[in-house]
């Protein structure tokens, strides 16, 4: 992985830490290869999978220009780890 990761950004090593849109993957990935199995990573990857559903509506909520109203700072988020759900309470855009 690290010689194809090398060839593909050749003399820009500062490079090797983008991992775009692959990042949980990447996660699932080295926590598989830390020899995290059964369902102790079963476990790990339905709160992984949480962790990434709270961060892309995050995500979703964020302006595309940073002097735009960031009301989305105000989120405030519950999860319920056991049932693998969450909720947002999210002010109203324009809140102070």
């Amino acid at each position: 992985w690290v010689e194809a990761r090398r060839a593909e950004v050749a003399d820009r090593p500062q490079d090797l830490h983008f991992l775009s849109g692959n990042s949980w993957e990447y996660m699932r990935e080295m926590t598989k290869l830390s020899g995290m199995a059964g369902p102790e990573y079963e476990a790990y990857d339905r709160r992984l999978a949480i962790v990434t559903q709270v961060y892309e509506d995050r995500c979703r909520r964020r302006p595309a220009m940073p002097w735009d109203d960031d009301t989305y700072r105000k989120c405030q988020y519950s999860v319920d780890w056991e049932a693998g759900t969450w909720t947002v309470a999210a002010p109203e855009p324009g809140a102070s």
